[in-house]
């Protein structure tokens, strides 16, 4: 197998993946998104029109928006979306531009891999500490669990593009979209 052949497997890998956790995980998104958005509404017309919010409305808040960052992690990485600094940008082409996405995302999914062991460790710590959301009354340590997951998942993701990357798969450039 040539080394086009390879890219190009390597970049239908990448996109394949990409479209799989968009209908999974961007899906889940929407709906946690929009059940947010109708619990919010919900408590803000209780809390004003009927001085009646919702009993634990902020803690549900809370976990759907940790759950939104955390659920997207892996896909803002595998679709290359977050936020990057392009001082080195006109600097290598080509092969040297592979070898440095390449490094780069491992270096991403070795930082990503700690990041995701501390969530780990201190949902450990939650859970040992017995701490409850105060309205809810249920352990937050099993949210910081799932939480972390999704933080590893996106460690996996880094180690996906690097191995595409060296594989030859054509780095996503600053001004690309998709």
């Amino acid at each position: 197998m040539n080394k086009a052949n390879t890219g190009a497997a390597a970049n239908r890998l990448i996109n394949s993946v990409r479209s799989a956790l968009d209908r999974s995980l961007g899906l889940a998104l929407a709906v946690l998104m929009f059940l947010m958005m109708i619990l919010t509404f919900c408590d803000v017309v209780g809390r004003q029109g009927f001085d009646a919010p919702i009993s634990g409305g902020t803690e549900l808040t809370e976990i759907a928006l940790g759950f939104i960052v955390y659920i997207g992690l892996p896909l803002v990485c595998l679709r290359r979306e977050h936020i990057t600094i392009g001082l080195m940008a006109k600097l290598f082409r080509g092969p040297a531009l592979q070898v440095q996405h390449t490094v780069l995302n491992l270096i991403f999914a070795v930082v990503t891999f700690i990041w995701a062991r501390e969530v780990w460790v201190q949902a450990e710590a939650l859970k040992s500490a017995n701490n409850e959301f105060m309205f809810l009354q249920i352990s937050v340590a099993p949210f910081v669990f799932i939480m972390s997951v999704f933080t590893y998942f996106a460690a996996l993701t880094f180690l996906l593009l690097a191995w595409c990357y060296f594989r030859g798969a054509e780095p996503k450039t600053s001004g690309e979209t998709g």
